[in-house]
């Protein structure tokens, strides 16, 4: 397909990007993973998560329980369950705001059966795994960024296009 459609050909939404089914290698969520997980204990306080989070710039910290892997914490869980409700960050315990349990995908999972899954979830990423271990994770937010990127590149190097 030369050129992209303007809007979806089956449910005919108008989209900004366009990840295309007859590509010869369909895109997977490790195309679109950011390997740097920014880890924290569960017994650790949301303030010290907040700290982090801006220090690292990321959205969301993985949770662990003994040294394993067991919830999340996003901005918004924090603006939710934390500053919504008035109660002093530094005294809640990420365990007590996290999201759980994780959901894991391998890496090579193609990217249309990753949003599938956050849809059917309602959730809005994936831990993203490699011979079972975490290595990054994938957003919406990530997908279409890295969509939005690699179709503008594209666009750069067709002569014609702008």
């Amino acid at each position: 397909m030369e050129n992209p459609p303007d809007e979806c050909p089956n449910c005919h939404y108008s989209v900004s990007f366009w990840i295309s089914h007859v590509e010869e290698k369909p895109p997977t969520l490790g195309d679109f993973v950011r390997r740097d997980l920014l880890k924290l204990d569960g017994n650790e306080s949301v303030w010290d998560a907040a700290k982090m989070m801006k220090e690292h710039d990321t959205e969301n910290v993985i949770v662990t329980i003994n040294g394993e892997p067991t919830g999340m914490v996003t901005e918004r869980d924090i603006l939710y369950k934390v500053a919504a409700e008035d109660l002093p960050a530094s005294k809640v315990l990420l365990r007590k705001v996290m999201s759980t349990p994780l959901i894991t995908v391998p890496s090579d999972t193609p990217v249309t059966d990753g949003l599938k899954i956050m849809a059917e979830r309602h959730i809005r990423r994936l831990i993203i795994t490699e011979g079972g271990k975490p290595i990054g994770i994938v957003s919406h937010r990530s997908i279409l960024g890295g969509s939005f990127r690699a179709t503008h590149a594209s666009d750069q190097t067709q002569p014609g296009r702008t």
